[in-house]
């Protein structure tokens, strides 16, 4: 058998699998949301290798432009390479450490059905990811990453990339975060040593690369390895069954002792001395000798500090800048009266970089630009927590009537409103049906489009302690990308456009146009009649809906408050009319409706279940805009992105109720 202990090369298709867990997606029964990739160890090469999950290691753009879900990577003989459903959106948790997605089952294909089936009773149990790496970094014995989660030897996964995710039928080993897929000549195949003997410690690949070979980055030096042993030529064949039995037993002793796992280890081929090794690594590194939970091939990855100072320093900096943190991470309040430049010393010295506290204000900028370095990582947190926070805020209105939809791509897509067909047919015993005849038209078409600003974070807000900048730039932005939906919504309402059928939207043709009047109880019994009149498109059944929600502007916003919440008629003369309208609506303010001068309007909106009026478009869903830093050569600091994609469309007129307003 060909050995396959080399080391990696880049953009080579590779696979992984994993323990299927998924969940059905509340309010639809053909999506489900799954997690298809972790930080787990892997076997291959005769070492390890783990896919980093954290900002800028990722990239799940690919999913937006294809999103192909398969079944066994196409290898299958029923399925073959036909997709049997579709990735609909994709995205790093990084509080878990895990890539998500949620995924849509193809409704018309009857295989898609089954296999739709199997998922749902439990007989389907492996998910499956194909996947390629731009860039790696490797770990030499004993050396530990930069942010100190990681300890040699292993390859770490810096820059990759997902294709495509399957669905399998043999699912990943169950005592280990992710095993191998049984059915790829990448995953199987072993040299004769490995099968014989397991993998008994990671050798480590020469340091100058190939023409196959990527680059990686620099480690220290190697301990020399230990002598091989040697094996006398006429030396009887050891018995591989008592061989291993007895190695078995002694790592599950060995494991027993201090509370480990031993699956892991046997299962992955280790020897007893490799065992023992591992065992007491760990245990060294941990205060008091306290036992931990370690992995096969001596490789520790676990909570640790450097973990936690990263998550104190992002609570401290947000709660510096007056931004509600709830349930601080412990330290949080330390970091919060440090400067920029303490905290980037502070996560040197806690990942292992020694006088760190003595390097220069432009020792510690440079140290603090690298990728991997902890306060890149504390950046982009805070700059996704700042964003969110900052959507969350926004002072908008539109989400409270429009409808809230989903595009998976960036193409028009046509809209088609269907009539109803009228009352169903009284069928006598032995009756025939008849076909329903409904009619469709094209009455608006939906479109998504980005918007987007840049923001940097530079030498001189580090130097000068002023991170504060970039936090209110980014919240202004964020909150200005929601006041851009919200301005876009009710300027709709204002402008008052042509639509499908050549009539604005508020017309007499559309009989949704009330006499101008001041608000009360007459001009709010007119537009509640419109609305209830209000035929489908075949112009033969009433749909009888009445108004959810006033739209007001911030002029006539008190007197229709007292309006919805008097006991009696506001505008009557005697106390003892009761008020009809009372708690019958949800009064909407916003600015955006006010006019300079004249009367000033007021709208009346259905229930968006009951009728189509406007509709608010994500891409697949994401309403918060995205966020992404990158180190900027050219200009001495951090460029942070800010962007999102929304799209604003108008469907019917039925919904909506327009009062001119008076004088």
């Amino acid at each position: 058998m060909p050995n396959k202990k080399r080391p990696p090369t880049a953009n080579t298709p590779m696979y992984r699998s994993a323990n299927l867990m998924c969940r059905a997606v509340d309010g639809q029964t053909n999506r489900y949301e799954l997690a298809f990739s972790s930080e787990e160890p892997y076997a291959r090469w005769g070492d390890v290798e783990v896919l980093l999950h954290e900002p800028g290691a990722v990239d799940l753009s690919r999913f937006g432009d294809v999103g192909t879900l398969l079944f066994s990577h196409g290898n299958d003989p029923n399925y073959g390479r036909v997709p049997i459903g579709r990735v609909l959106r994709a995205w790093l948790d990084e509080t878990d450490r895990v890539c998500r997605a949620e995924i849509e089952f193809d409704e018309e294909d009857e295989s898609c059905k089954r296999l739709k089936s199997k998922l749902d009773r439990g007989m389907l149990n492996g998910v499956s990811v194909g996947y390629s790496v731009r860039a790696w970094t490797r770990l030499e014995p004993g050396q530990r990453s930069v942010d100190g989660r990681f300890t040699g030897p292993m390859y770490l996964a810096a820059q990759w990339t997902p294709h495509e995710i399957s669905l399998e039928p043999v699912p990943a080993d169950p005592t280990v975060g992710l095993g191998k897929n049984f059915d790829h000549e990448e995953d199987n195949q072993m040299n004769e040593n490995e099968m014989n003997n397991g993998i008994r410690g990671a050798a480590a690949p020469a340091n100058q690369p190939t023409a196959e070979q990527p680059a990686v980055a620099p480690a220290v030096p190697a301990a020399p390895e230990g002598a091989a042993r040697s094996v006398e030529p006429n030396a009887p064949n050891p018995d591989p069954i008592a061989e291993e039995r007895t190695r078995a037993a002694g790592i599950v002793a060995l494991c027993g002792r201090f509370g480990l796992d031993s699956t892991e280890y046997i299962r992955g081929g280790e020897s007893l001395e490799r065992v023992q090794t591992s065992v007491l690594e760990a245990l060294a590194r941990r205060p008091g000798g306290q036992p931990v939970a370690t992995g096969a091939r001596g490789v520790e990855i676990v909570a640790d500090e450097v973990d936690k100072t990263r998550a104190a320093a992002v609570d401290g900096l947000l709660m510096r800048e007056g931004l509600a943190v709830k349930n601080p991470a412990p330290g949080a309040e330390e970091f919060r009266g440090m400067s920029l430049q303490a905290i980037a010393a502070e996560c040197l010295m806690r990942s292992g970089v020694s006088g760190a506290n003595r390097m220069s204000r432009d020792e510690l900028w440079k140290r603090s630009l690298t990728p991997d370095s902890a306060f890149s990582a504390i950046a982009a947190n805070v700059a996704d927590r700042v964003v969110l926070a900052a959507h969350e805020a926004a002072p908008t209105t539109f989400q409270y009537w429009t409808t809230k939809g989903s595009l998976t791509d960036f193409r028009p897509t046509d809209v088609y409103e269907i009539s109803e067909s009228g009352e169903l047919d009284e069928i006598k015993q032995t009756g025939e049906f008849k076909e329903a005849r409904l009619s469709d038209k094209k009455v608006a078409q939906k479109k998504l489009l980005t918007f987007g600003k840049m923001v940097t974070f530079s030498r001189q807000m580090f130097i000068n302690d002023d991170i504060g900048m970039v936090t209110r730039t980014l919240t202004a932005l964020t909150m200005a990308f929601q006041r851009g939906i919200n301005k876009a919504v009710y300027g709709l309402l204002k402008d008052n456009p042509t639509m499908y059928d050549g009539n604005t939207l508020f017309s007499a043709a559309h009989k949704n146009l009330c006499t101008g009047a001041a608000p009360g109880t007459a001009a709010f019994a007119e537009a509640r009649k419109l609305m209830r009149r209000q035929k489908d498109l075949g112009g033969k059944v009433t749909m009888n809906i009445s108004p959810a929600y006033v739209l007001t502007s911030s002029a006539d916003e008190t007197t229709i408050e007292a309006l919805l919440a008097s006991l009696a008629d506001p505008s009557g003369s005697n106390s003892g009319v009761a008020n009809v309208f009372r708690n019958k609506m949800q009064m909407v303010v916003d600015a955006e409706l006010d006019v300079d001068s004249g009367a000033q309007p007021f709208y009346f909106a259905a229930d968006p279940r009951m009728a189509d009026t406007v509709e608010v478009d994500y891409l697949n869903g994401v309403e918060t805009p995205a966020v992404e830093m990158q180190a900027d050569f050219d200009r001495l600091g951090f460029r942070y992105r800010i962007y999102g994609d929304r799209g604003i469309t108008l469907l019917g007129y039925r919904g909506l109720v327009k009062n001119p307003g008076k004088e």
